[in-house]
């Protein structure tokens, strides 16, 4: 029975299923999902990678000031992470709602389309940006097209699987998430541990257009592999019209006042907030933290081989969880991610070394992998397939607020180290700790109570 249990979820994951059954019939998991693979690693690519080294080469050459307060490294990449975020929300929310308006198979898809390569073109800019104001408006238009694409997707696997199939199809989701993050943000890491602004700009060009690439590839394949085989794929305005498809649209008066926010709910997007900014604030700071803390001369030969064990570690876990938070529940394994996050934050505190912090970095790979995988599942439960992306498009405010908050502590970073050597780490490394703590315990109390779904 596990036998094929086990061959089944490969069958959906690869070649795809009818809804009850193993059959061929709905797109696979891997072409639902694969399109996260460009844009999850031209966005860690670009954070992890580009835009600090961007930072640093414009803080060289001016000063930068927020309301007369002059900002260093951790706090200019705050902001230029901060604002980009607020508009990440608003267009994810705004795009997610207008694919609901006529919400067949492959309306979805448009957006993706468009955003991708709207975004791909954007990043060209970013390797030309040399002040801190283009560098900002460069980064917002990345957001807006990004996330113009991010919306609609968001609810792919709603519109696709089957409920009791939505913990593996989310476990897959996740890991080509993750595998696009670690293997592009190591190559980029790789390059621009080569790049010199004046002598070796190449490095950065590089880096640029393997995102790019990898993103347009991943975008398009999902598209194609997830275009239905009749029917609309670009939507129109009568394809809108209150007047058709009425089993679809919903008219602007049921958008606004049949909204799913019931208590259960508002404390899963309070608790998803907590996850994001705990798992925000590790990965945000961690290439001035290889410098400033551990010494390393250049921190992205550091950060590479971290970012490789965090990757398969999480990657091995995001598989074993879509599965099990389908067959034996939740809460478990939010305590074992809580548990597991917080304890990699308060070792981080004591280590001095690379050797330590890889070791450290399989702790925080479970955690990401764990939280990544069952926040997603738990999202996909509380939402109506009618009104997915849209209110799947709550989730990004609870991204913005938990980013919002690793990003404004920038600030506070550099205030806290000027007091005494290292101790803005120090106090974002408890911050980390203290918020998977809460995001785990807020969690398993929404998972128990059985009254939260829409």
């Amino acid at each position: 029975m596990e036998k094929q249990s086990v061959k089944i979820f490969f069958q959906r994951t690869f070649s795809g299923y009818k809804f009850g059954s193993s059959r061929p019939g709905h797109p696979s998991y891997t072409n639902l999902s694969i399109y996260a693979f460009g844009l999850s690693g031209l966005w860690t690519g670009v954070g992890s990678g580009v835009l600090p080294f961007k930072v640093l080469q414009v803080l060289e050459s001016q000063n930068v000031e927020l309301l007369g307060y002059g900002l260093d490294k951790n706090g200019a990449l705050g902001v230029i992470s901060l604002v980009g975020l607020i508009i990440a929300a608003l267009i994810q929310y705004g795009s997610g709602a207008l694919s609901d308006r006529d919400a067949r198979i492959g309306k979805r898809l448009p957006y993706l389309l468009i955003g991708g390569l709207g975004l791909a073109i954007m990043t060209v800019f970013l390797g030309t940006a040399a002040t801190f104001t283009s560098l900002l408006t460069v980064m917002l238009a990345m957001q807006v097209f990004g996330n113009f694409a991010q919306g609609p997707a968001n609810a792919l696997i709603i519109d696709h699987v089957e409920p009791s199939a939505r913990g593996e199809a989310s476990g897959v989701l996740n890991l080509w998430r993750l595998l696009g993050a670690g293997i592009i943000t190591v190559i980029v890491l790789q390059f621009m541990a080569r790049y010199d602004p004046t002598e070796a700009n190449e490095w950065l060009w590089y880096s640029i257009f393997l995102m790019i690439a990898v993103l347009i590839i991943s975008v398009l394949w999902t598209v194609i592999s997830a275009r239905p085989p009749k029917g609309y794929f670009f939507p129109s305005i009568k394809n809108i019209s209150p007047h058709s498809n009425k089993n679809h649209f919903q008219s602007p008066q049921s958008i606004t006042t049949k909204l799913p926010i019931t208590r259960g709910y508002i404390a899963f997007l309070v608790a998803m907030a907590f996850s994001i900014a705990a798992m925000s604030s590790m990965q945000i700071y961690a290439l001035f933290f290889l410098q400033d803390v551990v010494g390393l001369e250049n921190p992205a030969d550091g950060a590479d081989l971290l970012v490789v064990v965090i990757v398969i570690s999480a990657g091995a876990t995001v598989l074993p969880t879509g599965l099990l938070a389908d067959r034996v529940g939740r809460t478990k394994l939010f305590a074992i991610a809580g548990g597991a996050g917080a304890t990699a934050s308060f070792l981080l505190l004591f280590a001095k070394s690379i050797g330590p912090v890889i070791s450290i970095g399989i702790l925080i790979g479970i955690a990401v992998g764990l939280f990544m995988t069952l926040t997603w599942t738990v999202a996909n439960d509380l939402v109506r397939k009618k009104s997915a992306a849209r209110e799947l498009g709550y989730t990004s405010v609870a991204t913005l607020v938990g980013a919002a908050a690793a990003r404004l502590a920038g600030i506070g970073v550099d205030e806290l180290n000027d007091l005494s050597e290292n101790l803005g780490y120090k106090a974002i490394l408890i911050f980390a700790a203290t918020t998977f703590i809460l995001a785990s315990a807020i969690l398993i109390h929404v998972v128990r109570n059985p009254t939260n779904r829409a």
